[in-house]
């Protein structure tokens, strides 16, 4: 077997674990008799199933990094996946998305029902602020679930304290990208500021939230000295930073994401893409259509030819495999490590690099 097999099949029996325990979670999850309240637990409890499990399933290599008893670190990877949810919901109320892994968003259940006798815009508003609150359920569900589990082990706190600046950590990603397409459209940003804040959304939205935060809180479960925590965050670091580049080319050029393909030229995200665009003479010609509200297949496809013949997509390539290499070299050098964890470890590296979605 291969390093990616060696992960695969790992990443395929904690997720058939995982997904029964959040199955037996989400089956007790609602124990209200209010109606509407009980409603809106359900819808929660609908969205909080049928996910990939991935940042479940690296809490739990995390926590087998120093401790073999592996099943101890599944209510933290059920609580992760949880936070994961709440903040989807947010997400969605964000990009006005009104599906969500095959199912209906939170707002989009309720304003369908109160635009029935209502205006759409009160409709939209209870919408809105009915997924706000049912986020902010999830947030604490998470919080609660690792406090109950693990109220006996020592290192409570410390998994507490660094779960909750994830959290902060993700809501600084969001907001910055929220605000940098207006930000860069209407004030000119220099460069310098326009790659910081880049890089900034792609450490706190994506490196944090998806690689480094969950590996980390397993590792603090197991009791894991902080020389060991800082080596496997600056490998999650640069493993994130290169899956979100990778995300980004493949929201542009690729079918077979899951999201509408453009919706990143029409949201005008800041990318490594567009970063890179910006410092060729393509520049002009490539505003015109990047941020467009109405996109078109004819735009679609010049936003990738410009991408392609500036350069840009592939100096953001290069920086993808750079970082990707980058990580698997932190990883080699670590030397408390066994080889088979290693091994482990670089088949996720290699599984993320190759992934065509």
């Amino acid at each position: 077997m291969n390093r990616i097999e060696e992960f695969t099949s790992f990443y395929k029996q904690t997720k058939e674990k995982l997904d029964k325990k959040l199955g037996d979670y989400n089956e007790k999850f609602i124990i209200e008799t209010n109606p509407w309240i009980k409603k809106n637990l359900t819808y929660l409890k609908e969205l909080n199933s049928d996910g990939k499990l991935v940042r479940g399933t690296l809490v739990n290599l995390g926590y087998s990094l120093e401790k073999s008893n592996i099943e101890y670190s599944d209510e933290l990877a059920l609580a992760y996946e949880i936070f994961q949810t709440a903040i989807l919901v947010h997400d969605d109320i964000i990009d006005k998305d009104q599906i969500r892994r095959n199912k209906k968003t939170i707002q989009f259940h309720n304003y369908e029902e109160y635009q029935q006798f209502l205006s759409k815009e009160i409709a939209m508003d209870i919408g809105n602020s009915v997924a706000l609150c049912m986020g902010d359920y999830g947030l604490f569900a998470a919080n609660k679930m690792i406090s109950d589990s693990y109220q006996d082990n020592p290192n409570l706190g410390k998994v507490l304290s660094y779960f909750n600046d994830i959290v902060l950590k993700t809501i600084k990603g969001e907001l910055l990208d929220v605000i940098l397409p207006m930000e860069s459209k209407e004030k000119k940003l220099s460069q310098e500021l326009l790659d910081q804040s880049i890089i900034d959304i792609y450490r706190y939205k994506t490196a944090y939230y998806t690689i480094i935060g969950p590996i980390i809180c397993g590792m603090l479960l197991a009791g894991t000295s902080p020389e060991k925590i800082k080596e496997m965050e600056k490998f999650g670091e640069e493993v994130g930073i290169a899956f979100q580049i990778q995300d980004d080319i493949l929201g542009i050029f690729s079918n077979e994401t899951g999201k509408v393909l453009g919706s990143d030229i029409r949201e005008c995200k800041q990318t490594i893409l567009y970063s890179n665009i910006l410092k060729t003479p393509y520049k002009d010609e490539f505003l015109k259509y990047y941020g467009t509200e109405t996109l078109t297949e004819e735009i679609i496809q010049k936003v990738q030819e410009l991408l392609e013949q500036s350069n840009a997509n592939q100096l953001a390539l290069d920086e993808m495999n750079k970082r990707y290499d980058n990580g698997l070299e932190i990883l080699e050098n670590i030397p408390w490590m066994d080889f088979e964890k290693k091994e482990l470890l670089k088949g996720f590296v290699e599984f993320l690099r190759t992934r065509n979605k």
